[in-house]
């Protein structure tokens, strides 16, 4: 039973990652955002434009190139009252250098000027790579199959 257990816990942390991993990114006015901002304030979302590859980005999004992947949701909202960050900003209260790269979603942004919104920070932590410390932002729960399995 509990070999049962173990397997239906690792799948499924696989299943929830993978899952997060073929989101499109999702920009609120130039910003990145989470698409359950878009989905839980609709009354203020403006308009839309769904973009499936880099390729046809307009010129005011061509440095979300690298995050377009899995395609690019773009939000205009009619009152920008969320809270916002800088990249760098985050950077610098995990006590990192402001100029580290910062993985959304697993892809590296290496500009740090690059604004987040508040919604999306629930899901943040420093994790060690190459042995260089680096931030993690994830816009769903990760979920580790050592957490699982407690």
């Amino acid at each position: 039973m509990r070999k049962i257990l173990y397997t239906f816990l690792l799948v499924a942390s696989a299943m929830t990652y993978a899952q997060s991993k073929n989101q499109p990114v999702v920009l609120v006015d130039g910003m990145l955002a989470s698409n359950s901002l878009i989905a839980s304030d609709k009354k203020n979302v403006q308009s839309t434009k769904v973009f499936k590859t880099a390729a046809n980005l307009p010129q005011n999004l061509k440095s979300f190139e690298g995050l377009a992947s899995n395609g690019i949701i773009s939000a205009s909202v009619k009152e920008n009252y969320y809270d916002r960050i800088s990249l760098e900003g985050l950077n610098q209260q995990f006590k990192l250098n402001a100029q580290n790269t910062v993985y959304f979603d697993g892809q590296p942004i290496k500009d740090t000027t690059i604004q987040v919104l508040g919604n999306v920070l629930e899901h943040m932590e420093v994790r060690e790579k190459d042995g260089q410390k680096f931030l993690y932002i994830f816009t769903t729960p990760q979920v580790s199959s050592e957490n699982a399995l407690k």
